[in-house]
């Protein structure tokens, strides 16, 4: 009878085994633990049924398994336990640890709360699968029906422990196998990945890349080396520096590239190579050494930049740079020292009669009737004879002794180590007959004269503006003598000013009654035609002489102070004017005021603005101010202060005569600037010269990277306009658009608010609707 019961448990032991080999077959990990769960939700009384497995020390959420109306609902999830709501994350984890079931009953299952347990689930059993007593994987299950119950269909579930864990085992395994093939998978991609970019760098880099062995043999690089004069069409691979460089060039490479590998260091060095085409390159060579695994160097890898153009464009920079030093410290049209340079240089001649106690001696030439050659003959005729003069009046003194153009058609020499008055003298009288010599002119024979007024240091002054000043007097003395002659400034000369005086009186007047007028010109967008603001421009009304250009009086208001009451009107009569056309629904833009530099160095200037703004009831965002570039670098951190206040306030600013200057791009960044104003030197001959081109260009390139805007000045024709505009110049003043203008007529083109172009300025291109 016993052997009969153990033959028939034996039998049915191989039947199951049989029937879980068929359920199991030809499964994928997937779809064993999907079998699994189904297997354990065919109890009727288990509701949900989770499988959680452990790969690799963390815990996975393989399958799940739910009671259906018709037949359950299974789907395999392969997520990490932590991600998953609605299971007992604590006692799951639990089990694993401690390999030993756990059952979980109604009133367990109440404190757990809402977001561990589902809700309807009265029991809770969680069944360990161990392999070699460590616990592989654990089945939770939850029930309907109370823990009895459910502990009475786990037991019965005894065949699918068994075979749990062999097939649980299989689902590690095959999970493993997947990653592993998934990971060579990805490896042999990127291999081959690398392997294709490795082969486009090398075929299509426009770059010289190399790779050698530590023979000095060439192993791997690029398409590029057979652009080079020595490298024919099989490459630079299997070659070596000697084979193709010139000897010099190739010894030089040979050492580097022994440093490289002997010091284990980077290097770089810059080398004109020949191409094909016969032109020649500039390359800046990196050197590098390549480390294996066991940080050995096996060979050094090279990477050539063809920095041609960089170089290219560093020169002209260079050149550009000298270019306009050499025009900040001299006049343009004579190429003598201007004013800036001159006060340099005779600071330090200053300086060297201190410690010699010696006499500086400083003449002032003016040239007689000047202007009556410039009405009768022309300006033209005009700077040929300032330049004729600065030519003999370079050839009157020795080498060390300065010569400089201050303005207009005034000259000043510079002698030092003066111990002899004699000496003076004798330079006066020599300068006097070479400047009377006839010019030919416009096929006209001229014959000039200068007035000369000698200041002598320390006698006549201690600083450059007192001799400056004594030697003016002087010179006016000699004018009053009949002209073409020299004076000596002597103590009782100040009251013998006469002109200098009136013409300074004539100017305080002006002042006083009001015969200073504000024109205005508009600014033009260049791609939209629209005027997006006017620059005001002061005029003076004089009763006698008619309207005087600020050129004439300027200078003077400079240098006798009335600059700052007549900036300071012009800056509230533009304010005024702004408000006017504001009120009366009259857009104009910005308008622009040109500030001179000893107006702007006031103290309190800032303030002064405000004051002016309030009381006139204008909001600043509509002013725009002006500095030159010159006054812009001068006490730098002072003129930062300054802008930085104005800026605060809400207006514009703007650096006027921008490249005329020396600019230091570091102070430069730091303004808080919105706008470059080109100077219109640059503009005259923009398609003819250049020079003048690449400064324009440079200018507009400049203010676009450190986002300010770009305005032209002196556009007088079409083909500068087109040049700007498709260089990216944003905006354009000159007469190409309109002449300065009164505000009256400035008004008569206004129509419904808007500024309209008519017949007496000239139009834009068709395309550009203005007003549209």
């Amino acid at each position: 009878m016993q052997n009969s019961e153990a033959g028939q448990s034996k039998n049915t032991a191989i039947e199951l085994i049989k029937k879980f080999q068929q359920l199991f077959t030809d499964l994928n990990h997937k779809q064993i633990a999907e079998r699994l769960v189904k297997l354990v939700i065919a109890k009727e009384t288990i509701s949900r049924a989770v499988l959680i497995v452990e790969r690799d020390s963390h815990l996975y959420v393989e399958a799940i398994a739910s009671a259906g109306t018709d037949e359950p609902f299974v789907n395999g999830v392969a997520t990490s336990l932590s991600r998953l709501n609605y299971l007992p994350h604590q006692y799951i984890h639990q089990v694993f640890d401690s390999g030993r079931a756990c059952a979980l009953d109604q009133q367990t299952i109440s404190k757990l709360g809402a977001l561990f347990i589902q809700k309807g689930t009265h029991s809770c059993f969680l069944h360990p699968i161990q392999e070699k007593n460590k616990t592989i994987a654990v089945f939770y299950m939850e029930s309907a029906h109370e823990l009895p119950q459910l502990q009475k269909a786990v037991n019965e579930l005894d065949t699918v422990w068994t075979f749990s864990s062999l097939l649980v085992r299989q689902v590690i395994d095959m999970w493993h196998h997947e990653e592993q093939a998934e990971r060579f998978r990805l490896a042999e991609q990127a291999l081959w990945a690398s392997e294709t970019y490795l082969n486009a760098i090398l075929r299509y880099s426009p770059a010289l890349i190399s790779v050698k062995d530590l023979d000095g043999n060439v192993v791997l690089a690029s398409e590029h080396y057979k652009q080079m004069a020595n490298i024919d069409e099989t490459g630079f691979v299997g070659k070596n520096v000697f084979d193709v460089y010139p000897k010099d060039v190739a010894q030089s490479m040979w050492e580097i590239d022994a440093a490289t590998k002997t010091k284990q260091q980077t290097y770089e060095v810059e080398l004109d190579l020949m191409h094909k085409d016969g032109s020649q390159h500039t390359y800046l060579m990196v050197k590098f050494p390549l480390r294996n695994k066991e940080n050995n160097v096996f060979g050094v890898c090279t990477i050539g930049t063809d920095i041609s153009e960089r170089k290219l464009a560093e020169n002209a920079l260079r050149e550009q740079q000298s270019r306009l030093n050499y025009m900040a410290f001299h006049d343009s049209l004579t190429s003598l020292p201007n004013r800036s340079l001159f006060y340099d240089r005779i600071y330090h001649g200053l300086a060297r009669a201190r410690r010699s106690e010696s006499k500086v001696a400083l003449m002032l030439l003016d040239i007689d009737r000047f202007k009556n050659i410039n009405d009768s003959l022309g300006h033209d005729a005009g700077d040929i004879l300032l330049k004729a003069i600065a030519m003999r009046l370079n050839e009157g003194v020795r080498d060390m002794d300065t010569v400089a153009r201050l303005g207009g058609d005034e000259f000043v020499v510079v002698l030092e180590g003066i111990h002899d008055l004699e000496d003076v003298v004798f330079v006066a009288n020599k300068l006097l007959t070479t400047l009377s010599r006839p010019l030919e002119i416009s096929g006209h024979s001229i014959s000039t004269t200068v007035s000369i007024g000698v200041s002598l240091f320390p006698d006549d002054g201690m600083d450059t503006d007192e001799l400056l000043k004594n030697a003016d007097v002087a010179m006016y003395k000699a004018k009053e003598a009949g002209k073409n002659n020299c004076q000596f400034y002597t103590k009782g000369m100040n009251a013998t000013a006469v002109n200098y005086l009136l013409l300074e009186n004539d100017l305080r007047r002006a002042v006083d009654q009001q015969q200073l007028v504000l024109y205005y010109q508009p600014q033009v967008d260049l791609k939209t035609g629209e005027m997006m603001g006017v620059e005001a421009l002061v005029r003076w009304q004089h009763p006698d002489r008619g309207l005087i250009s600020p050129a004439h009086f300027i200078p003077l208001a400079e240098e006798t102070g009335l600059i700052v009451p007549i900036g300071e009107w012009v800056l509230r009569e533009a304010c005024r004017q702004q408000k006017i056309w504001l009120d009366a629904g009259k857009f104009v833009g910005k308008i622009a005021v040109n500030l001179s530099p000893r107006q702007f160095r006031q103290k309190n200037f800032p303030g002064k603005v405000e004051a002016i703004l309030t009381d006139i009831g204008l909001e600043a965002k509509h002013l725009e101010l002006e500095i030159t570039e010159s006054c812009a670098m001068e006490h730098a951190g002072e003129t930062i202060n300054q802008l930085n206040q104005l800026n605060q306030m809400g207006m514009f600013l703007a650096i006027d005569d921008f490249g005329t200057g020396y600019s230091s791009l570091a102070y430069l960044q730091r303004f808080p600037i919105q706008k470059l104003k080109i100077d219109r030197s640059f503009i005259n001959d923009i398609h003819d010269d250049d020079n003048d081109a690449a400064i324009a260009k440079s200018i507009i390139g400049l203010a676009h990277n450190m986002q300010m805007r770009v305005v032209a000045e002196g556009v007088e024709n079409e083909r500068q306009a087109e040049w700007l505009r498709d260089k990216g110049c944003d905006q354009a003043q000159g007469f190409l658009y309109a002449k300065p203008m009164t505000a009256k007529q400035l008004e008569n083109h206004f129509h419904n608010g808007r500024f309209y172009f008519d017949g007496t300025i000239v139009h834009l291109e068709p395309h550009l609707k203005l007003g549209a």
